[in-house]
């Protein structure tokens, strides 16, 4: 995570971690430069000061976003058990969806095709990658929990479930109470993979 500041009021630090809030309440497409100065109530030149362009903006403000997590990632790190690391990891997830209803970076990221072909790319796989080594050293750290269904390994159940909570995500936006609606499908879900895994 970037702790640099600069002798102005306004620190990147600052300007990445309002972005990241209107970056996930409107895409990548939807917010220009302007945009995220109006929300900061600065004009775009400051940001430009900063960053040389929005796709760099983005980028950086993945990289935060993706340290960030990794610091709560590391705090469940010492959940007893198998089920009650789950439920914290699940809890990252609704925590946004309770906290102005913003979905994962991730999620939003990945939908806009012009980000596809960027250096912002990078950081997605990382944000990815980082989520499902995660989720694979717990599955291995508490094997005589989880029963895996037959024939697949850690790291593929460890992608099945990060895929899933993204998706759940994605569907809990339509109902009334989208952060309830998430922490139902995922509490049922990942009682299945810690205890009855085998059963799917």
């Amino acid at each position: 995570m970037s702790t640099a500041r600069d002798s102005s009021p306004l620190t990147r630090e600052a300007i990445l971690d309002a972005s990241i809030r209107m970056f996930q309440k409107r895409g990548f497409a939807g917010i220009g430069m302007r945009q995220i100065a109006e929300g900061l109530h600065v004009k775009a030149p400051s940001l430009y000061h900063h960053f040389p362009s929005k796709e760099a903006l983005a980028r950086q403000a993945l990289h935060q976003y993706r340290e960030q997590q990794l610091s709560s990632l590391q705090l469940i790190d010492d959940a007893g058990n198998l089920l009650s690391a789950l439920t914290g990891y699940s809890r990252l997830f609704s925590s946004m969806l309770e906290d102005g209803l913003r979905p994962c970076l991730y999620l939003v990221m990945t939908q806009d095709p012009t980000l596809h072909e960027s250096s912002c790319r990078e950081e997605l796989e990382r944000f990815k990658l980082q989520n499902v080594e995660w989720l694979e050293h717990l599955f291995l750290r508490h094997k005589q929990d989880l029963r895996l269904p037959v024939g697949m390994r850690e790291d593929e159940l460890a992608l099945l479930v990060f895929a899933s909570l993204e998706g759940m995500m994605l569907v809990s936006l339509l109902q009334p109470e989208p952060a309830i609606a998430f922490q139902n499908m995922a509490d049922g879900w990942l009682r299945t993979v810690a205890r009855e895994a085998a059963a799917f």
